[in-house]
């Protein structure tokens, strides 16, 4: 039979006392004068608590509890306790227990010989105490990795835990020896501290290790600190700045280093960005980019971009309006790319908007815009091209109209038209004479689509749509310094658009026939396929698109695009460009497949040269990403890029890492084959250990396993 009682006889002086109610449940329940046993199952509840134990005796004189075990006490959500003998105050508070395990999260646990806790309950000591994430077997192996301590101290409200004299262990072997150490407990989220350490060896910077310390500011702000050395005297401290505020981020990153590598011993960068909320919708946004070098990025593996923009503007995107205000600053880090040539100051404002007309019916969007480029250089040097030093101003205006129907056969038709007004003002370039003027190109069209769906057997549904477009448009025009559309695309987004110049300073001139047909199958069994293939035809060569770009000529190079995918996660998806002869301009191929053990991704780019674009020679690439879980909790990587006009290897990693319920080892090696006159090929290692078990991390969502 099951007794309840409720702390009247047990606990009702202390406990009452203090406004806490307590109930104890058990199978058997003795007392007399000096004592109150209880046997079999018993449970207390008290204050958040619960204890669990085959026998409980409360000496009325002392006013404890005794406790034989085994027993269990739960204390909140995150701490478990598990003894083989407890001497209790009647809240549970107050306690000494013997052989026993703190289990903290589930994720990690310390065992004592001896456990006490202060009547408050903040503060919980172990004595002799090992602590580990590492789940312990049965057969008694020594968990992968333990911190050994002569005193352990938990501090619940803090949420750290402090070691005495530790001792780190490795497969039961010391590797380490501190008298003292603090670590998070795996309830919390941030706290100041050192983070896990990474080594690495590189050909250029040497042998080192990165130490980063990370520091919290308050609730919405942290900085971290990296120092790295090497054995090649190479030194560097990297820092890292985040705050976020009620209506914005802000981050800053950036490191100085010193090294033997460049003849100023002193090199470094720094980025930074924000963003933050104005009134009446509008944001504020920055974005800082700034390095010392063209080497440095590179050097010190921070990223592999070769063009900083540092930008500055005032943004607000509504229902159907845009507003943009915006200041770039460019900076080339590119071999033979001299900033004094480039167009680096950029400065535009703009306002978009998208409205109805009642008289005309459908979507018109109207754009007015202010644009200006500046370069650095005030002339002409001997051997530069006329516009090495050309500074454009430019105000626009334009609209664009387009309506459809569908008539009583099917035919989806689209009306479209347009005017584009841009005054300019050069500067600085003989081929204008530093002179303004007005050009203004207006276009009509009309759009005729035909979609035909049919369902085949098993619920698969086919569609096929051919699609005609006629554009009108007038041959000549002003001519007009070209500075944001030198690299016009040619694909199956812009297939049938008015113009397929990314920018404003050059407009597709020429009376021209878009056509092309898609076909799409959905298949319920999970494969989707889709193929769309098309061209231009024009009235006249007007020779505005380059070779290369698959435009050139009366009539475009053929636009083939290929899709498919299915839902075990592969995606396969290829677009070419080529000519009557079969000869390509321009082809891609990408391959990407995942699951919850690998993921691959590998392309196939060609593309022939185009001076002008930035490309002497044909490029003609292929480069694989993938990961390959290898069983267990091993997973592998490997990564290359290979250059077939060349015919060696740009660049190639492998990778391996191994991450447990209470390790994450991570091992990686990559290597870079290209060569500039300050860049030399250079060879990388990197190792990381994170232990599991000390702040919030997802080593509870892994299942607890034995071994490696």
């Amino acid at each position: 039979m099951r007794w309840l009682i409720v702390c009247m006889a047990l606990l009702a002086g202390p406990v009452m006392a203090q406004g806490v109610p307590a109930t104890l449940v058990a199978d058997r329940i003795d007392f007399d004068a000096d004592r109150l046993t209880a046997s079999g199952d018993v449970e207390i509840f008290a204050d958040g608590r619960i204890l669990r134990a085959p026998r409980i005796t409360y000496l009325r004189s002392e006013d404890r509890l005794q406790v034989d075990g085994p027993l269990t006490l739960i204390d909140g959500d995150d701490a478990v306790l598990v003894a083989d003998f407890a001497d209790l105050s009647p809240d549970l508070r107050g306690s000494v227990l013997q052989g026993a395990r703190l289990v903290l999260a589930d994720r990690l646990q310390i065992a004592a010989t001896e456990i006490t806790q202060g009547d408050a309950g903040r503060f919980t000591q172990l004595y002799q105490g090992v602590a580990s994430s590492c789940s312990i077997c049965a057969d008694g192996d020594v968990p992968l990795w333990q911190i050994r301590a002569k005193r352990i101290i938990h501090d619940r409200e803090a949420r750290q835990i402090y070691f005495e004299n530790a001792r780190f262990e490795v497969g039961g072997v010391p590797v380490a020896w501190l008298p003292v150490l603090r670590l998070p407990d795996p309830t919390l989220e941030r706290s100041s501290g050192w983070l896990a350490p990474r080594f690495s060896s590189d050909d250029t910077l040497g042998t080192g290790m990165t130490a980063s310390y990370f520091l919290t500011l308050g609730p919405s702000r942290d900085l971290t600190f990296s120092p790295f050395v090497t054995n090649q005297n190479t030194r560097s401290l990297g820092l890292r700045y985040r705050e976020a505020f009620d209506t914005g981020t802000l981050q800053i990153e950036g490191a100085i280093s010193e090294d033997t590598i460049t003849p100023d011993p002193w090199r470094g960068y720094v980025f930074a960005e924000g963003t933050w909320a104005l009134t009446r919708n509008y944001r504020f946004e920055f974005d800082l980019e700034a390095v010392s070098d063209d080497d440095y990025l590179l050097d010190y593996d921070v990223t592999d971009k070769d063009r900083l923009d540092s930008r500055v503007a005032i943004t607000r995107v509504d229902r159907d309006s845009r507003f943009v205000a915006e200041a770039i600053l460019f900076q080339s880090l590119r071999i033979g790319e001299d900033n004094r040539f480039l167009p680096t100051r950029v400065m535009t404002i703009e306002r978009q908007g998208r409205t109805e007309p009642n008289w005309l019916g459908g979507q018109a969007v109207w754009t007015w815009q202010v644009h200006g480029r500046e370069r650095t250089a005030t002339e002409v040097p001997a051997g530069q091209p006329s516009n090495a030093a050309r500074d454009v101003l430019r105000a626009s205006a334009a609209v664009d109209w387009r309506r459809s129907w569908i008539s009583e056969g099917g035919i989806v038709l689209t009306g479209l038209g347009g005017l584009h007004v841009d005054a300019y003002n050069v500067r600085q370039d003989p081929t204008f004479n530093d002179t303004a003027f007005i050009r203004a190109v207006p276009y009509a069209g009309l759009e005729a689509r035909m979609p035909l769906a049919r369902s085949g057997a098993n619920g698969v549904r086919h569609v096929l749509e051919p699609v005609a477009q006629v554009i009108l448009a007038p041959n000549n025009r002003n001519a007009t310094p070209d500075e944001d559309s030198l690299t016009p695309e040619f694909d199956e987004g812009n297939l049938f658009s008015a113009s397929r110049f990314a920018g404003r300073d050059t407009r597709e001139l020429g009376n021209r026939l878009n056509v092309g047909v898609g076909y799409t199958r959905y298949d319920p069994a999970g494969w989707n396929v889709g193929v769309l293939v098309g061209r231009v035809i024009r009235a006249g060569d007007l020779g505005q698109f380059r070779p290369g770009t698959g435009l050139d000529g009366q009539s475009s190079d053929w636009l083939l695009s290929f899709g498919a995918s299915h839902a075990i996660g592969l995606e396969v998806m290829s677009r070419s460009l080529f000519d009557d002869q079969l000869t390509f301009s321009r082809s891609e191929s990408i391959l990407r497949w995942s699951s919850d053990d690998h993921a691959v991704e590998t392309r196939y780019t060609w593309l022939e040269a185009d001076p002008t674009a930035g490309r002497t020679l044909d490029t003609s690439e292929w480069t694989m990403d993938a990961a390959l879980g290898l069983g267990d909790d091993w997973t592998g990587r490997a990564n290359w890029q290979y250059d077939f006009v060349t015919n060696d290897a740009s660049s190639a990693g492998l990778g391996l890492t191994y991450r447990s319920d209470c390790v994450t080892v991570d091992f990686d090696v990559e290597r870079r084959f290209t060569s500039t006159t300050t860049l030399q090929p250079s060879t990388s290692f990197g190792l990381s250990v994170e232990l599991a078990g000390f702040g919030a991390d997802d080593s509870a969502k892994r299942a607890r396993k034995c071994g490696i």
